[in-house]
């Protein structure tokens, strides 16, 4: 009974302290909005040092108290409103948060506020943040130049691809946070050695930004940067290692997938695989010597190439068929197991063929270099074979066609290997043969594609 009684004598305490902090913070946040003289004021007299500290204290208690919850919100709203538009403030807060915070205990009241369990304070800790390095560059570096500010940044990303709803709030927020970093050069110094596919967020957030700036290749050349080239190289790496173990390759070309398999990291790797395409497509489309350099030196295209390859082998082509082999396929469809139906499923998830053809066409354009790679490591023969119909890819010979005709353009080498593989069926498959495609190369190593006459 007596300690019954101290616990409720205690918690009864806890309430009334936060309400009582609550109160104050709720005081200043209304003193200092847009009230230099006032934020000037406040963190002289040392409240600014007390409002953080009241986070750091408080919000651990979130889960027990619901008046905690509401006491952290309050702060973090009376924290963003003591510095906004102060930026001697702004610039000392960040700095005392960052460096006396660490990546290992995260002790800093951004990542606090940003991994609250209540909506409400996170909506106040991304306000904190974005009103903090607001038109300041040299905030935005110290951000993503802290080790502690980097981790924050990784919580950012981590936000992002958590959040469903693209026209919520709290989203705009951490976008327009995220847009800060890219537009002022510092996402490269995000990507770390231990990046992985699992951080899908924050490249989600680059593909976002690369799509609505398509049209301003300026704001696109941050892709030209050697770390940030070499990480999604390894990522490329990473995913093609799931997908192996996923459909489990074993020389066979039926793959052997949905067993034991671990959805959520492949659900992962499609999001970082999509966003990245995202970002390469557009990216690449601008046929910049420096990128395609780039691809080279970080084994990106190879990458690539081995990514096509992996879902070339493992993604059924399907063809149209007549009506009674239709039925029959249909028939053994029906008895399909769950697990086949679960393997499917993740075969459906790695649609990225055309795109990756798309890749490699934008990269060989006018680049002798990248064409002679891709004829080495298979690229060339794996555009090649896919000049074919699949139904699972519609248009994936018309993007064939445009790939091959800038993996071949002025380069001997490979019209040679072409005429190698009998230019005249480079898809080898019969069920073209009538329609068909035709290449030839004339006297003046020219490439030409249209339909066979045959």
């Amino acid at each position: 009974m007596e300690e019954s009684a101290a616990e409720e004598e205690q918690a009864a305490y806890i309430v009334g302290k936060c309400n009582a902090l609550g109160d104050l913070c709720a005081f200043v946040r209304n003193a200092a909005a847009m009230d230099q003289k006032n934020q000037d004021l406040i963190d002289g007299s040392g409240i600014t040092a007390d409002i953080c500290k009241t986070i750091l204290d408080t919000v651990e208690l979130e889960l027990i108290h619901l008046e905690a919850m509401s006491c952290v919100a309050i702060a973090a709203q009376a924290l963003s409103n003591a510095i906004t538009g102060n930026r001697a403030l702004q610039e000392k807060l960040l700095r005392q948060q960052l460096e006396h915070g660490s990546p290992e205990n995260n002790r800093t009241v951004y990542w606090l506020l940003l991994d609250s369990i209540h909506q409400k304070t996170n909506t106040a800790g991304l306000v904190l943040l974005l009103n903090n390095i607001n038109d300041s560059p040299e905030l935005v570096d110290l951000l993503c130049t802290v080790p502690s500010g980097q981790k924050i940044a990784q919580k950012l990303g981590s936000l992002f691809g958590g959040m469903q709803d693209d026209e919520s709030e709290e989203k705009n927020i951490v976008y327009a946070i995220l847009g800060k970093i890219i537009e002022n050069g510092c996402f490269s110094k995000l990507v770390q050695s231990d990046l992985s596919y699992n951080m899908y967020g924050l490249f989600e957030s680059l593909a976002v930004y690369c799509k609505v700036n398509s049209d301003n290749p300026e704001k696109i050349d941050f892709v030209l940067d050697e770390r940030l080239v070499g990480s999604i190289s390894n990522i490329f790496e990473q995913i093609h290692g799931i997908l192996s173990g996923l459909w489990q390759v074993s020389g066979s070309e039926t793959p052997n997938a949905g067993r034991n398999v671990d959805m959520d990291s492949a659900i992962s790797a499609h999001r970082c695989l999509s966003a990245f395409i995202t970002i390469l497509e557009i990216a690449t489309s601008r046929h910049n010597q420096r990128l395609a350099d780039l691809a080279i030196d970080c084994k990106l295209a190879h990458r690539i190439v081995e990514l096509l390859g992996l879902l070339h082998v493992n993604l059924p082509r399907i063809q149209k068929l007549d009506s009674q082999a239709s039925t029959s396929i249909k028939e053994q469809h029906q008895k399909q197991d769950a697990e086949e139906s679960q393997a499917s499923s993740i075969e459906r998830l790695f649609m990225f063929k055309c795109d990756l053809i798309q890749i490699i066409g934008n990269l060989s354009f006018k680049n002798i270099a990248m064409q002679d790679l891709m004829r080495e490591i298979d690229g060339l023969s794996l555009v090649l074979d896919n000049m074919r119909i699949d139904d699972n890819h519609p248009f994936i010979k018309e993007y064939a066609i445009v790939a091959l005709k800038w993996l071949l353009e002025n380069n001997k080498s490979s019209h040679d290997y072409v005429r190698s593989m009998e230019a005249g069926k480079p898809t080898l498959d019969p069920s073209i043969a009538a329609p068909g495609l035709e290449i030839t190369v004339d006297d003046q190593n020219k490439i030409s594609i249209g339909k066979s006459d045959k």
